[in-house]
């Protein structure tokens, strides 16, 4: 294990000892993720014939993941693991190519609670990525796998209500990174497009989710809990 994702672990595990109240809980809703434009280069197919560009159609997609919420006083931390499977896709002149991927994201928030029930939260959120495909890339018929970044940084800020077990919260995640353009043959006869460029884009993504709390406590019950791990009954964590 790489010493950035221990210290990681020991920040988590130091801030649940020292917290006021902890929860843990399950989520689940819809996003959009955007993709970028493909420019068709119409020379590659017929001569003196336009350039064309293609703009996606960014599907509703879904997500579900759990977290852990852990609160001192008004202010609190929240590390979450989202699952997400991701579809696009674009219009081409003879048939639609889908664009699809699945990822995990991983984001660690901060948040604040402005009033109750409201609170808003800023973080990083690290994503992992499967396969990126792309129906007609790399000349093929159907799905074929293209260029793209394993795993990325985001910075995601939200806001989110509570209602006693559930939540909403509303989220935007802003890339940290470009993704490059990169040229591709496509299959003409299957899709319409020859030789084309998918466009540089910033990966970016709005969500919506429910959350429900599967189980709340309070620094009461975290000190009797933790207790019984540490013989003198003192964690060296800082306060």
């Amino acid at each position: 294990m790489k010493k950035p994702q221990i210290a990681l672990l020991l920040f988590l595990f130091c801030t649940i000892i020292n917290a006021q109240e902890f929860a843990l809980g399950i989520k689940g809703g819809i996003n959009k993720y955007n993709i970028g434009e493909v420019l068709s280069f119409g020379g590659s197919f017929q001569q003196g014939a336009p350039n064309e560009i293609f703009s996606p159609n960014n599907e509703l997609n879904f997500h579900f993941g759990a977290f852990l919420d852990i609160s001192f006083g008004d202010f609190f931390v929240r590390p979450e693991v989202i699952f997400g499977s991701i579809n696009n896709n674009y219009d081409f002149p003879n048939q639609t190519s889908e664009w699809k991927t699945s990822k995990v994201d991983i984001p660690i928030l901060i948040g604040y609670k402005i009033f109750d029930p409201v609170a808003i939260y800023v973080g990083p959120t690290f994503s992992f990525n499967q396969d990126v495909t792309l129906d007609g890339a790399n000349n093929e018929v159907g799905a074929s796998i293209i260029p793209y970044e394993e795993s990325l940084a985001h910075f995601s800020i939200g806001i989110q209500v509570e209602f006693k077990q559930f939540g909403v919260d509303v989220r935007y995640n802003l890339p940290a990174k470009e993704i490059p353009t990169t040229r591709n043959d496509f299959n003409f006869s299957e899709y319409g497009v020859n030789q084309a460029d998918i466009k540089a884009f910033e990966p970016s993504q709005v969500s919506l989710s429910l959350n429900i709390f599967l189980f709340r406590t309070d620094g009461d019950d975290i000190d009797g809990f933790f207790s019984n791990l540490f013989k003198s009954n003192k964690c060296w964590c800082p306060k």
